[in-house]
């Protein structure tokens, strides 16, 4: 009780306290999120033969249900328990995940490999069914894909983006949120180094076995710090803060917010960029992944390499951050949103076309940058990949905040909600979708890598042409008012 008196006192007592506090457990929850998302690609690409083919399956027999099952534990732990508790059944339910499988799990992988189903599957199902048989097969990366996977649903969007839009008001959502993006993009870069020391510099030290288990104890060990960080900000909880005197809101079907959506040219613009990102950014990402599996097919490589690419993620989401507010003020909306899918455009057109040009056409072009052809193509994917996830943290979500902001409230209200969670889902959902269709039908990537890069593209360029007809919708008094309030 008298810890209890003692924290709150702390936090109250300093205006710095409560902001510090929530940044670092952002920073932590970040710096996790980096790590699995590198390594869980890692795990499932180097597992088997399968290589990027098996994702697509993961995300549709694995992800979808059990974030549905997910979703309804949540709702029910937290009805009947509250947020701090929440977070601490889920951090401690996902840690105790990573240490089974890095701990038990994978030294005793030979033991459990599924080898006599995945015998028989292959002799049932069609050659294109490799990444289903693999998902099997080797259960155990896709019970830590799948673990790896909820942190990002529960842990960062659901428990500690709910937690910060329930606690905070509008006025201090405009410096705060900022803040909060910047603190993750630099947990960006020092997980990336991280990962890349342990994966690439102690390469003769350690196995993979070994540097495995010791990124996952320091995953451990930064899930009890955000534990702990939440102890504090619960003792010393604030009152929920508000713009004013909350009024009765009618309940909203999804069916009136769809039909809002729909009915709506500015908003059905917003879900055209919103599902087409997803689209095109998980077609190319399967093909891309690819491609690193074959100049990188040991597991500490692929994800020393992958994991240098997250520092340069965020290394250029903390420049444009800083450089932002200058960048709207300097140039219009409707120019800096046409950055990204024109930017996307470009690279993924080269990267799709250097896959359909032989060796030799491709020598020339790889010799001045002193690669092989094949790494060359690699790294045209590489920059595609770059520039795409830059511009989700910075200039696409940024743009799509301002064009919400510009659009009528109750408009914004009942339509932000489905083209946020369902247009991004149905993006990768039907990609995935689409890449189990082309792989039954073709039985490898390889058969349908010119499908792939035409649906993208054409995806791409149905984005530029929402991005320009959404323009004459957002008018510079609107630029200026949604500059104050969008979040970085």
């Amino acid at each position: 009780m008298k810890n209890s008196i003692q924290n709150k006192s702390f936090v109250s007592s300093y205006s710095w306290a409560r902001p510090a506090l929530i940044l670092a457990q952002f920073f932590l929850i970040i710096f996790v999120y980096h790590i699995l998302k590198d390594l869980k690609d890692t795990l499932v690409i180097t597992a088997s033969d399968a290589g990027a083919q098996v994702i697509p399956f993961l995300k549709i027999w694995v992800i979808l249900p059990f974030a549905v099952l997910a979703s309804f534990l949540f709702s029910k732990i937290y009805q009947r328990y509250g947020r701090e508790k929440t977070l601490y059944f889920f951090v401690s339910l996902l840690l105790i995940a990573y240490a089974l499988f890095a701990f038990v799990f994978f030294p005793l992988r030979s033991f459990l490999y599924l080898d006599h189903l995945s015998g028989a599957l292959t002799n049932i199902l069609p050659v294109g069914c490799k990444g289903f048989i693999s998902m099997i097969g080797y259960w155990i990366y896709s019970f830590f894909y799948l673990a790896a996977e909820l942190w990002a649903m529960m842990i960062l969007t659901v428990l500690f983006w709910g937690y910060l839009n329930e606690t905070t008001s509008t006025q201090q959502a405009k410096s705060f949120y900022p803040l909060c993006v910047f603190a993750g993009n630099c947990a960006g870069i020092l997980s990336g180094q991280t990962s890349h020391y342990l994966c690439h510099s102690l390469i003769d030290v350690l196995s993979w076995q070994e540097t495995l288990q010791l990124m996952v104890a320091i995953i451990i060990c930064s899930g009890f710090a955000i534990m702990a960080i939440n102890r504090v900000l619960s003792l010393a909880e604030a009152p929920v803060v508000s713009d004013g005197v909350k009024k009765a809101k009618s309940v909203i079907s999804f069916k009136e917010s769809l039909l809002c959506v729909v009915q709506s040219r500015p908003l059905l613009c917003i879900a055209i960029l919103v599902v087409g990102f997803g689209l095109t950014s998980n077609l190319i990402e399967v093909v891309w992944k690819e491609t690193i599996k074959t100049n990188y097919p040991e597991p500490q490589a692929y994800n020393a390499y992958v994991n240098q690419l997250t520092s340069i993620i965020g290394i250029l989401a903390v420049c444009f951050a800083l450089l932002s507010r200058w960048i709207f003020k300097a140039f219009s909306w409707s120019t800096i949103a046409l950055i990204t899918p024109v930017s996307l455009f470009i690279t993924s057109f080269a990267f799709f076309f250097s896959m359909q040009l032989t060796e030799d056409f491709l020598a020339p072009f790889a010799s001045v940058l002193n690669m092989e052809a094949f790494y060359f193509v690699m790294t045209l994917g590489s920059v595609y990949y770059v520039l795409a996830l830059t511009a989700k943290y910075t200039i696409f979500d940024m743009c799509k905040e301002m064009a919400f902001l510009s659009i009528d409230e109750n408009e914004r209200m009942r339509a932000k909600s489905v083209i946020d969670s369902v247009g991004s889902r149905l993006g990768k959902s039907g990609s995935s979708c689409m890449y189990q269709v082309l792989l039954v039908a073709f039985g490898s990537t390889a058969g349908h890598i010119s499908i792939i890069g035409i649906t993208a593209v054409f995806v791409i360029g149905i984005s530029i042409i929402a991005t320009r007809k959404l323009s004459g919708f957002v008018s510079k008094s609107d630029e200026d008012y949604a500059l104050e309030e969008a979040t970085v």
